[in-house]
C-alpha cells in the first residue's frame, strides 16, 4: 500500500496503530473528562433551577409561572408561623 506520496506504508505498524486505538482503555474517558463531565452536570442542575425559579420573564405568564407559584407558596409557608405557633410563642413571651 502506498499513501498520497508515494510512500509504502508498513501494515504491521498500521495494524499496530488500530489495535491502540480500538483497545478498551484508549476508549475509556480520562480522568480529565470524567471531571469536566461533572463539572457540566454541577454547573447546569442549579443553573436550570435558578432560570426556572428566578430569572425574570417579564409581567406575562410563562411556562415556568405554575413553578414559581407552588415555590412561592412553599417557600411562604416554610417562612411563615402557623397560628398555633403564634400563640406558643406569646404564651412563652417571645412574641409580642
Amino acid at each position: 500500500m502506498s499513501n498520497a506520496k508515494g510512500a509504502i506504508v508498513d501494515l504491521r505498524l498500521r495494524e499496530k496503530f488500530k489495535r491502540r486505538i480500538q483497545s478498551p482503555e484508549s476508549l475509556a474517558p480520562t480522568m480529565k473528562a470524567r471531571r469536566i463531565h461533572l463539572l457540566t452536570w454541577a454547573i447546569s442542575i442549579p443553573l436550570a433551577g435558578y432560570v426556572a425559579l428566578f430569572a425574570d420573564f417579564g409581567p406575562q405568564d410563562h411556562c415556568f409561572s405554575p413553578l414559581r407559584r407552588w415555590f412561592d407558596a412553599k417557600r411562604k409557608a416554610f417562612w411563615t408561623l402557623t397560628p398555633e405557633e403564634q400563640e406558643d410563642l406569646r404564651d412563652q413571651g417571645r412574641l409580642k
